[in-house]
């Protein structure tokens, strides 16, 4: 093979894998967003059962004090 189509080889690789990078990279910000999203919906959920326990517990303790 002559050192043109080793060198056209090469930078074919070179920029099919750097597709691939980027394509790789998009699907693990994809990931991290989900997770992301994920979690927080989980703590809202946590913090408003929350602040309705305590809302709860106010309200049995005012009516117990009348």
């Amino acid at each position: 093979m002559s050192g043109a189509v080793l060198n056209s080889r090469f930078l074919t690789r070179l920029l099919t894998s750097g597709e691939e990078d980027i394509n790789r990279m998009s699907m693990l910000k994809q990931d991290i967003w989900s997770t992301a999203c994920g979690l927080t919906m989980l703590i809202l959920s946590i913090s408003v059962t929350f602040i309705m326990t305590c809302l709860t517990v106010t309200s049995l303790i005012t009516k117990s004090c009348q």
